[in-house]
């Protein structure tokens, strides 16, 4: 699929049309969409998955933070798949985070929260609002 694009980069190149030739625009356009799509079609090379040894040497540990976990919440809207979030308007509350591995926007709340009531009154603001099937989710955060 890409090499019939990049025959048309180059042949395009080779010819000299200039950048104001319309239709030479419309095509380089066409070209940089299409490699936008591969771009995004591929999975980072982290999503693969990890040696299982990196050498014969144990690895060091690694450094103690003073740090403690804290359990915080979330509400999650919508998990889209084959679907741009950008093509639809969201409560001002609410940001879609891509995750290459799984290849999913996942639509959820701005914020984390420290107790769980305030996710819950999240999520009934968010009903009323219209997002019906919203979902708490727990994570782990440190402070």
């Amino acid at each position: 699929m890409r090499y019939p694009t990049l025959l048309t980069l180059a042949l395009i190149l080779s010819v000299g049309l200039s950048a104001q030739d319309t239709t030479a625009t419309m095509i380089l356009q066409d070209t940089s969409s299409v490699a936008q799509d591969i771009a995004a079609s591929m999975p980072p090379s982290y999503c693969a998955e990890s040696p299982s040894t990196y050498g014969s040497e144990p690895a060091a540990a690694l450094p103690k933070f003073a740090t403690t976990p804290t359990r915080e919440y979330k509400v999650q809207v919508a998990i889209l798949r084959y679907t741009d979030p950008s093509e639809y308007p969201f409560h001002p509350t609410l940001v879609a985070r891509y995750r290459p591995c799984e290849q999913v926007w996942v639509v959820e709340s701005r914020d984390s929260f420290s107790k769980r009531e305030d996710a819950v009154a999240l999520q009934s603001v968010l009903e009323d609002a219209g997002y019906t099937g919203s979902y708490i989710t727990d994570l782990v955060a440190y402070q």
